[in-house]
């Protein structure tokens, strides 16, 4: 009896190896972030432009709107991400990014007039984006359906 228990715990977990395995290589193929050209469209290129705006003279106020475009831009990409392979920190990063874009888009629009703020909504931003990949160590890199 404690053998067959013993073999059938083995079958199973072989079982759910496989089908896990199976669910991610499918995942993995329609993960934006694993392929270079969706990895620049959606985070590449927005960041870049976010970062560039510093070096054209634009106003505090421009640079901001500049920073609330490319967070809105890669929060959205995050979403679809998260919606096209169920990529788990994207479900987590996307909402970050967005909640950045209306940060950034508050100081841009002089609501949040601090010295400061813009640095805040950015560097707070990038910190909630850094914690979202947190769940990934513990659940893996895909959600999976139940």
């Amino acid at each position: 009896m404690l053998r067959r228990l013993t073999k059938l715990r083995t079958v199973t977990a072989e079982v759910e190896s496989r089908l896990m395995s199976s669910d991610s290589v499918a995942c993995r193929s329609k993960d934006w972030s694993r392929q270079y050209t969706g990895l620049l469209l959606w985070w590449g290129l927005p960041l870049l432009m976010g970062i560039s705006a510093g070096f054209f003279r634009l106003s505090l106020h421009g640079t901001a709107l500049v920073w609330a475009g490319a967070f809105a831009w890669m929060g959205t990409g995050c979403v679809l991400n998260a919606r096209r392979c169920r990529r788990l920190h994207c479900f987590f990063s996307g909402p970050a990014l967005w909640l950045g874009a209306i940060g950034a888009l508050l100081v841009g629009l002089r609501v949040l007039s601090s010295a400061h703020a813009l640095q805040y909504v950015i560097w707070g931003t990038a910190g909630l984006v850094a914690l979202s990949y947190l769940p990934e160590t513990i659940w893996g890199k895909y959600a999976h359906r139940s």
